[in-house]
């Protein structure tokens, strides 16, 4: 019926179906209306038809019923002509609503996992879980009220861009509730409505590493500009990291005049906490060997002197690791501040296999969380005894102690070849059990081929003459260490060592430079020195003699037995060498101390240069013990790549430990280009958590440019101790794993308790008022469900008016055509035409 109307009165389609009311008057436009008044006008023209319809039919000849007729009829004629002339005119009174928008932002950075919300008297929640429960609790009665006043709008502080200060968008709570509809209409639309809302609150995870209040408030402000905005709710514990200048920043915000209403989530005081932030431990180590394993352990929320104990863990059977003297592994340490701590523990490794170790803290009463208190990083422990062919020019001092410990090591296979020995001299070697069927090991010359070679982990070279060796031995020993994962160290002498060796495949393997190393003077030496060891080398288990640090160290500055030779002239190569020791007072270029240990890697295998062929003195006047445990790690040292079985290849990350929101960097380095044709252009490797579970796929991939080079990025999303682990990718290849420790930021759990000074500011600045107030305050989460709903409505109604002329309208037409046709119809019964 609206239709038909619409289309009678010439009205747009759907005009008269639209909400509002309607008015019926008239628009005329006369010459001179400002000035005479459009009445003038219509008095003056009624009068003029009046008088025009009287004279006309007052002359008519018939009789007086008929003139009456006609004139009645003219008259309604002329009438509605000049109806039509005052330009009649139907508007539509509609009232345009522009609905409130509330905007609550929710904190999803890594702070709110902090355990310290909620009820005291039940088990606290952590923040964001708190959050989740004042908007989602009750069946989302808060939201189901909420929506009632406003459109609510959700946004998060993480944004996906990974930009900080900028909230993201999730959830929009539009759910208009129409008082004129039934219970059960109503039901449906809340139904449909506020469960997805409800999910998206759910499903935030506390995994953002920074936070920028401010500047996350003016990014929501800035994406509701033209909105009828009646206030932004802000649930964070206030934690600013990186701080920013809150001096400019809320001011930005207040030039929006939108009332921002904080509501603190979390305690005022520091939570209780211990957190194991990071464990350290070598990659590999042989059986038997003392391992060191360090840890950083960060506590919060403790006095000064709190205890706090430490165990060494198997991370898999949860049982004891035991140190030198059979006991478990235990420390109990004294909390000093609320900084990291670092601690050593050491243990003896007695289990063949990978093993994973755990150091775990006991944990602490009213602590926030026991998920931290323990962290987990593998080691592989090797069961094997090491093949060492020792090359000696002479038999010096050093070359006679050295066989003599090695030959009674029961975990070295030693294999001797003396240059100078006569022809008939039986080169003397380890009684060695042959269950692995070796050939040519152990040597009766220098081997000749890379086969024979290849029977051997270790190469040691003492001073050796070069000249006796030929230039295909010496570029297989090369290629021995380079693709085979072979091990070569050169301990420096007077003659030939390294001095001989420029410009041959070995000075390529050597950590360190020789070009400057000049001709030994041969003077005699009366001044001795102890090596200083560095802190790589205090890493390291080559100079650990004792268990106890400060025993150690000790024993290093002040008891071991001075040497008196070193070989000059030598540098680490940048990048390649790392000086585990050097000489307390000279030094070589730019100010760095002369080196005396310097190990490093040369394609997959590993190398050692020892600059000095003094330690005998330790082994003539301290005894075995120290002698001992100085070769067999170094000799350790060399043989891991080879026992490890990297063929070739080495798989590293860039860091050891990485922060939430950090890029991952995966490199897998090709050292044998004969296997480079045989793989494609991507690598897959896999992310495990410590349950063994994926968590992630990425794939490697090939450089352009660099083809023995495959790179994977990806970021650190969770915290937590990963393994990558890459696949066998060639016929007799083992797996490579890399550990991956992705740790929370620590600025952002630095001082985790809320900043009410923060918070309060910036209510106070935006006058964020409630009804009952006197002055902004801060809305506390005990009762935010009830200061929620006393956010005055931003809602705004508007008048908008829709004019639709009449005068025009096929039914104005209809209605004259008819009138005059009735009018001469009835003139031509009556006569009159």
């Amino acid at each position: 019926m609206h239709r038909l109307w619409e289309i009678l009165l010439g009205l747009d389609k759907g005009f008269l179906g639209r909400d509002g009311e309607l008015h019926w008057h008239f628009n005329p436009h006369w010459p001179l209306q400002r000035y005479v008044g459009a009445a003038s006008w219509n008095l003056l023209l009624g009068l003029a038809l009046a008088v025009l319809v009287f004279q006309v039919y007052r002359r008519e000849g018939r009789s007086r019923q008929a003139r009456v007729l006609l004139g009645s009829l003219r008259a309604l004629l002329l009438a509605f002509v000049l109806a039509l002339l005052n330009r009649p005119v139907v508007t539509l009174e509609e009232s345009i609503r522009e609905p409130s928008v509330l905007a609550i932002l929710v904190d999803d950075t890594i702070s709110m996992q902090v355990k310290d919300a909620g009820d005291a008297t039940a088990p606290l929640l952590s923040r964001l879980q708190a959050v989740s429960a004042l908007l989602s609790g009750d069946n989302a009665a808060l939201l189901r009220d909420l929506a009632k006043t406003h459109v609510v709008k959700f946004y998060r502080f993480t944004s996906a861009t990974g930009v900080t200060g900028a909230a993201e968008p999730i959830a929009t709570l539009d759910w208009k509730d129409d008082a004129k509809k039934s219970k059960e209409e109503r039901d449906k639309l809340a139904a449909a409505a506020i469960p997805p809302v409800v999910e998206a609150i759910e499903n935030l995870k506390p995994i953002g590493n920074s936070t920028q209040v401010v500047s996350s408030v003016r990014s929501v402000l800035e994406s509701l500009q033209g909105q009828r905005v009646a206030g932004v709710v802000v649930l964070t514990d206030g934690r600013d990291t990186p701080a920013e200048n809150l001096a400019d920043a809320v001011v930005a915000v207040r030039n929006y005049g939108v009332k921002v209403y904080p509501i603190p989530i979390g305690s005022d005081s520091p939570p209780k906490n211990i957190d194991i932030r990071s464990i350290n431990v070598q990659d590999s180590a042989f059986k038997g060997d003392i391992v060191n394993v360090k840890a950083a352990v960060h506590a919060t929320g403790y006095e000064p002197g709190h205890s706090v104990h430490l165990a060494l863990l198997e991370g898999k059977t949860r049982t004891p690791l035991r140190g030198v003297d059979g006991l478990a592994v235990e420390q109990t340490i004294q909390l000093a501040d609320d900084k990291p701590q670092n601690v050593e523990l050491q243990f003896k490794a007695n289990q063949i296999g990978p093993l994973e170790v755990t150091v775990e803290a006991t944990p602490q009463p009213g602590e926030i969380s026991e998920e931290d208190n323990h962290r987990t990083a593998p080691i592989e422990v090797l069961d094997a005894k090491i093949n060492v062919l020792y090359v000696e020019g002479y038999p010096r001092w050093e070359y006679r102690y050295i066989k003599n410990e090695m030959l009674r090591e029961p975990t070295i296979n030693l294999s001797c070849y003396l240059q100078s020995a006569d022809s008939g001299f039986t080169q003397e070697h380890s009684r060695i059990d042959n269950t692995l069927g070796l050939r040519y090991f152990p040597y009766n010359k220098f081997p000749e081929t890379l086969e024979q070679l290849q029977e051997a982990d270790v190469v040691l070279f003492g001073d050796v003459d070069p000249s006796r060796l030929s230039d295909s031995q010496l570029q297989m020993i090369r290629t021995f260490v380079e693709e085979s994962g072979g091990g070569f160290g050169m301990i420096a002498g007077t003659r030939w060592s390294p001095i001989a060796f420029r410009n041959t495949p070995i000075q390529d393997l050597l950590p360190v430079t020789i070009n400057n190393v000049q001709p030994d003077p041969a003077a005699a030496l009366t001044s001795g020195f102890r090596p200083v060891v560095t802190k790589e080398g205090e890493e390291s288990s080559i100079f650990r003699f004792f268990s106890d640090r400060k025993e150690n160290e000790q024993n290093m500055k002040e008891k071991i037995p001075p040497i008196f030779w070193y070989c000059r002239g030598v540098s680490p190569k940048p990048g390649l060498g790392e000086v585990y020791a050097e000489h307390p007072t000279d030094t070589i270029g730019g100010g760095r101390k002369a080196p005396i240990l310097v190990v490093g890697h040369f394609g997959a295998g590993r190398t050692l240069f020892a600059a000095t062929d003094d330690s005998w003195r330790w082994r003539f006047y301290t005894g075995e013990s120290i002698f001992d445990t100085y070769w067999i790690q170094q000799l350790r040292y060399l043989a891991r790549s080879k026992k490890l079985g990297s063929h070739g290849m080495t798989f590293t990350s860039a860091k050891d430990a990485y922060e939430v929101g950090d890029q991952v960097r995966l490199s897998l380095h090709l050292l044998n280009r004969k296997i480079l044709q045989q793989l494609p252009e991507q690598l897959g490797v896999e992310i495990t958590d410590g349950t063994g579970q994926v968590v992630r796929r990425e794939n490697l991939i090939r450089q352009e440019g660099q083809d023995d080079t495959y790179i994977a990025q990806f970021p650190a999303e969770r915290i937590g101790s990963f393994t990558a682990k890459l696949p066998p990718i060639t016929p007799g290849a083992r797996e490579l794993n890399v550990r991956l420790d992705v740790n929370v930021p620590a600025k952002e759990l630095e001082q985790p308790q809320v900043d009410r000074t923060l918070l309060s500011r910036l209510a106070s600045e935006t006058n964020a008022l409630l009804p009952d107030q006197t002055e902004p305050k801060l809305i506390e989460l005990a009762t935010a469900r009830a200061d929620l709903l006393k956010i005055p409505t931003a809602a705004r109604s508007t008048p908008l008016f829709s004019d639709m002329p009449l005068w025009d309208a096929p039914l104005a037409l209809a209605f004259f055509v008819l009138l005059i046709t009735v009018e001469w119809v009835l003139r031509k019964g009556f006569g009159m035409l």
